[in-house]
């Protein structure tokens, strides 16, 4: 005899599970309370009363079926951080020390920073992630600073498949990424869509360190411009041509691979604006990115780390590396795009140059 307090369901063969299901969801009648179960080579599908005679006319027709009572176990709550997923598995001291960020790159999730006291639970930690964030399907660990010509940071696999490759998608933009093989940050994304709505139909860009390309690929992508996207790595370029592939572009771009300083000759003059995304050293080719404006002037990005008082640091800095090179500035706009360390910032400088 069946139990009368069990849930109410449909046993449907598996083949058919699906096709039922869209239909018990169309009628009104799919039960969410409860989760779909197989059993054996049926599957049992909760449903919130009996099919009136029509429509167990029509479900008939799509499939087999029998209604009966079984017990279904209910959906487990998706927890809703980090803290109330692991509070009842980590001791009170370590939850204090869990990360207060993490980069999503498409279905990768990037711990920047690990506490020590943390790294034994590490993957514990990653598959708490992939709770709380069912799209994840890898978490990684950047175990290194980002460092070479290639700008590649070390990272190991913590939990989930292991894959650096993904589709990360960005202001209507689809980006290949291999963070094994190429620099990329999530973090700059505000900054490729602000610098690419600044940029109108018919200017040249240059963009100096493109990466696999969000600067170009958002400039293409809004504006019939021009875009000579360099970069020394040639996994980046690579990966940046296939970008162009992925979407549909109003401008044109063109991936150049090889070292900035080298190729600047063959673009001499030609750039509205360029681009100068390498924090670390971009003051160094400040040269080589005003002899690509023309000679009526043009616009430059340039990104680049300021310690105390960032924004009159970064304009210090800035200011003294143009002695000499320039006829005419008016800086346009400074502001802070990030910090990076204790006590260290990413800051842009947005400025009107005269070579």
């Amino acid at each position: 005899m069946e139990n009368a307090t069990s849930d109410l369901c449909i046993k449907v063969p598996r083949e058919k599970a699906e096709v039922l299901r869209r239909a018990l969801q169309r009628l009104g009648i799919l039960d969410h309370s409860r989760n779909i179960t197989p059993s054996g080579v049926s599957v049992l599908i909760p449903v919130i009363r009996n099919p009136s005679p029509d429509e167990m006319k029509m479900l008939g027709e799509i499939s087999p079926l029998e209604i009966l009572h079984s017990d279904l176990p209910s959906p487990r709550k998706r927890p809703k951080d980090l803290m109330s997923s692991l509070d009842s598995t980590l001791p009170p001291y370590l939850l204090a020390l869990l990360p207060r960020s993490f980069d999503i790159v498409g279905d990768i999730a990037v711990i920047e920073d690990l506490a020590p006291e943390l790294v034994p639970h590490g993957e514990v930690l990653a598959k708490a992630i992939m709770e709380v964030h069912p799209r994840i399907r890898t978490v990684l660990l950047k175990t290194g600073k980002v460092e070479g010509d290639f700008r590649i940071p070390r990272l190991i696999v913590l939990a989930g498949e292991e894959k650096y490759e993904t589709i990360h998608k960005e202001y209507g933009a689809k980006l290949k990424v291999d963070l094994s093989k190429a620099y990329f940050s999530p973090r700059l994304a505000t900054e490729h869509h602000r610098v690419a709505s600044m940029v109108h139909d018919g200017e040249v860009v240059v963009d100096m360190f493109t990466g696999v390309g969000p600067f170009s690929i958002l400039i293409a992508k809004r504006a019939s411009a021009r875009v000579f996207s360099i970069d020394i790595n040639p996994h980046a370029i690579a990966l940046l041509k296939e970008n162009i592939k992925l979407n549909r572009l109003k401008g044109e771009i063109v991936p150049i691979c090889g070292d900035v300083r080298a190729i600047a000759p063959q673009l001499n003059g030609v750039a509205d604006r360029v681009i100068m995304n390498l924090p670390s050293s971009s003051l160094d080719y400040l040269d080589v990115a005003i002899s690509l404006l023309k000679k009526s002037g043009g616009m430059i990005h340039i990104y680049l780390f300021a310690k105390e008082d960032p924004i009159q640091s970064a304009k210090e800095m800035f200011n003294n590396r143009l002695t000499g090179l320039i006829k005419g500035c008016e800086v346009m706009n400074v502001r802070v795009v990030k910090p990076v360390a204790p006590r260290e910032w990413q800051v842009v400088i947005d400025a009107w140059l005269r070579p």
